[in-house]
């Protein structure tokens, strides 16, 4: 499909400096939102402990699931409709709004039925309430870091990330310090994330829907299929939480969150660097956006790859930083380096998500990420139930790594079939070594000759990288 007319085209100088510039900005920006709770963790685990810090770690995923409920899949559609012509930033700013609305009207659901079932004495209202809130202003600071990445402004992104994140985790932790509870720190949290949401209202200055009703409708419509697929990637994102804690207990959800928590480094790098690189590649002019896409998806696979590698192979030590001897370090170590593989099935799959949502397949999103998460429930019931320990955790994370392996595969496919988008045979190679190298340190020894074969490898990749680095640049800037 063609731009409209009066579509803004960059030159190739200014996507390449944006690319770069930009990527370091929603680098920061990213890794405080995406690993605000890894500042924290040491001090979260030993003053919490593990059963106390596992129902934080659940807590803070059903904030996460209500708030894409709300979002319903439009951040994808404001990102795309900013760039369609010279009513489209006005066009994303109303579906800012709507985002803003639908979350305050799931809030108000939520509340009620809070209400009714601490009426029944089926719910503490000093739990639910902190989520509702939570929930409710994670949205509307999506909402306005969406506007922010639109309007290619990551200064405002960071600064909503510091404040949605950090600064509520840290707040959530100097709560708990006085009373060591799940209930205390999320209230804290809550707090401040609602102060994050008030801020976002005013950097991105979301319209009310009707303001631009024609094109606000279709761009719903066109997000309604990314409702299943936004739950549904939520899922694949931390549901393994929730199966961790129903499959292996509250004990074993509290490990497997610190693994998961160490394996989302390079997971937060591939969402950085897809902040930056996505609407660069859908305002790319029509006649060569998928070639550069498969150009620079592959490179920056590369370095997803490497970051994966790294963080997988240096497990023990991280693992010994993160977390008190009290918790299972085997377990932790030999998750993480499954859960390090997701990053670089996450890169590529975000590249082919950009060519099946431009061709207007929202639907064929939604099929691969359900299909995704089905896999995930699947492997994981097989491997983790009744497993405590080592093996129920690892199940675990056996079953995150297949199940995005699985959406990567199909999104690939689906964008093969409706797009130009072919990615080139070194994307599949780059992609293959470092998800060889990530396994490695899910299973090599944590000690002796195992402890010393981990540090070698870990400095080959650094020595790799360094040695690629200048060519990557190069490319990154066109």
């Amino acid at each position: 499909m063609t731009s409209p007319p009066g579509t803004p085209a960059p030159t190739a100088g200014s996507r390449g400096s944006s690319l770069g510039g930009h990527a370091v900005v929603y680098l920061v920006g990213t890794a405080l939102q995406g690993l605000g709770v890894l500042l924290v963790l040491p001090f979260a685990t030993r003053v919490l402990g593990a059963t106390e810090f596992g129902r934080v770690a659940t807590g803070l995923v059903v904030v996460q699931m209500v708030g894409t409920i709300a979002a319903a899949g439009i951040p994808q559609v404001i990102l795309r409709e900013h760039h369609r012509g010279e009513e489209g930033p006005r066009v994303a700013r109303a579906l800012a709004g709507t985002m803003v609305l639908l979350a305050v009207a799931l809030g108000v659901v939520g509340l009620a039925l809070a209400l009714v079932l601490s009426a029944t004495g089926h719910a503490d209202l000093g739990q639910w309430v902190p989520l509702v809130v939570a929930a409710v202003a994670l949205t509307t600071v999506v909402a306005g870091q969406t506007l922010m990445r639109a309007r290619l402004q990551p200064w405002g992104f960071l600064a909503l990330a510091v404040l949605a994140t950090v600064a509520a985790q840290l707040a959530g932790l100097l709560a708990a310090r006085g009373e060591p509870t799940a209930e205390r720190y999320l209230t804290a949290y809550a707090a401040v994330v609602l102060v994050a949401a008030l801020v976002a209202v005013a950097l991105g200055r979301p319209l009310p829907p009707t303001v631009e009703r024609e094109r606000v409708s279709a761009g719903v419509r066109l997000a309604a299929p990314l409702l299943p697929q936004a739950a549904a990637m939520l899922g694949l994102l931390s549901g393994d939480v929730l199966l961790a804690r129903a499959l292996v207990g509250e004990a074993g959800a509290g490990t497997y969150q610190v693994a998961l928590q160490l394996g989302n480094m390079p997971f937060v790098l591939a969402v950085a660097l897809f902040n930056a690189w996505g609407p660069l590649v859908l305002s790319h002019p029509v006649e060569g956006r998928w070639a550069w896409t498969a150009r620079t998806g592959t490179v920056l696979t590369a370095v997803v790859a490497a970051g994966a590698a790294g963080v997988a192979l240096l497990g023990p030590w991280l693992v010994a930083v993160m977390a008190d001897p009290g918790f299972d370090h085997g377990a932790m170590v030999g998750a993480l380096g499954l859960i390090c593989t997701v990053s670089i099935s996450y890169m590529l799959y975000q590249g082919s998500s950009l060519a099946v949502l431009d061709a207007e397949r929202t639907g064929r999103l939604a099929w691969s990420a359900l299909a995704a998460l089905a896999v995930v429930v699947a492997v994981a019931l097989w491997l983790a139930p009744g497993r405590e320990g080592t093996d129920g955790v690892v199940g675990i994370a056996v079953a995150k790594a297949v199940g995005y392996l699985v959406l990567m595969a199909l999104t690939t496919a689906f964008a093969r079939r409706h797009s130009s988008l072919r990615w080139p045979r070194r994307a599949a190679a780059v992609a293959g070594c470092g998800a060889a190298l990530a396994v490695a340190g899910s299973v090599l020894p944590l000690t002796g000759a195992g402890a010393w074969l981990r540090v070698v490898l870990a400095a080959l990749v650094a020595v790799a990288a360094l040695a690629a680095a200048p060519r990557i640049v190069r490319v990154l800037r066109g």
